[in-house]
């Protein structure tokens, strides 16, 4: 990269992304490229990187990339992100938008006041619950909901949930923050069990419409938030009848957003994001 690269970093939560209008399509960055510019030290400094693109089935085309540069099919945070920096900046003027991803296209509506959005909500689609489509490597079950995974000693309880990308979803008990995610969740992201790896959410029921989450995202490591995630845990709580209704709240360690699941089936992901900073990149 020799050029210099205009960008915005909003997050979600304290998800936070690198956005950027390549609407022109001008803008080619390798994956060694965009793992150097997520670094939190190195670069500027982000969870993931969007590239916002034209597209010929929705408004726009949202190209996500992890912290380590692999592609991801979907994140809920970012696409909110992406959203909001399409308005703000004078790109797009509607307060309802639809944008194609890699797990479809996501249609998202914003609240605003005073020409800045307060909330974004988000249709993350249909939770798919096949092993085929999470994907996992078990045969012969239609779900797969307290299936016994081994690590060393200890056997997990897990839950496989599908939100457009795959999520392995772990009840837990005690306080949240006893787990040793940085061993636990490596281990699990990467377990044959997972030929495109996962997503690792530990989650505790609070109460009878609150759940919290700590999340070892795929490709990127421990983040305070995950749009997908929290969709994910909230339809595996409902779904074993620890949450008694169909909207649950998820406190992540960065925030709070809120989860409907309705009755057609489909998931809504609603909650703040926050603009950071502009700037220009150029890795010479």
């Amino acid at each position: 990269m020799t050029q210099a690269v205009s960008f915005s970093k909003l997050h979600g939560q304290g998800n936070d992304f690198i956005v950027i209008d390549d609407t022109c399509n001008q803008n080619h960055i390798s994956q060694k490229e965009i793992a150097h510019m997520c670094h939190r030290r190195l670069g500027i400094g982000a969870d993931g990187l969007i590239m916002v693109r034209k597209s010929e089935s929705a408004d726009f085309k949202m190209l996500y990339y992890n912290a380590d540069g692999s592609v991801a099919e979907m994140c809920g945070n970012g696409i909110r992100c992406m959203a909001r920096f399409l308005y703000e900046k004078g790109i797009f003027v509607h307060k309802t938008i639809a944008i194609e991803t890699l797990a479809g296209i996501k249609k998202i509506t914003m609240r605003t006041a005073g020409g800045k959005v307060q909330t974004i909500k988000v249709n993350m689609g249909k939770p798919a619950f096949e092993p085929s489509m999470i994907p996992a490597d078990i045969k012969g079950l239609d779900a797969v909901f307290g299936y016994k995974l081994t690590l060393g000693k200890d056997t997990y309880s897990i839950h496989l949930v599908s939100m457009g990308n795959p999520h392995c979803v772990i009840f837990h008990h005690t306080a949240l923050d006893e787990i040793n995610l940085e061993t636990l969740g490596p281990a699990l992201e990467q377990h044959p069990l997972f030929p495109q790896k996962t997503n690792v959410e530990f989650v505790r029921v609070v109460s009878k419409d609150l759940i919290e989450m700590r999340v070892w995202e795929r490709g990127v490591g421990e983040t305070l938030s995950c749009g997908t995630g929290a969709c994910a845990c909230a339809v595996a709580a409902i779904k074993l009848g620890k949450i008694p209704q169909n909207t649950v709240k998820v406190r992540v360690p960065g925030g709070m957003v809120d989860v409907l699941w309705d009755d057609q089936g489909w998931v809504y992901l609603e909650g703040p994001v926050q603009f950071v900073f502009d700037g220009q990149y150029c890795n010479k």
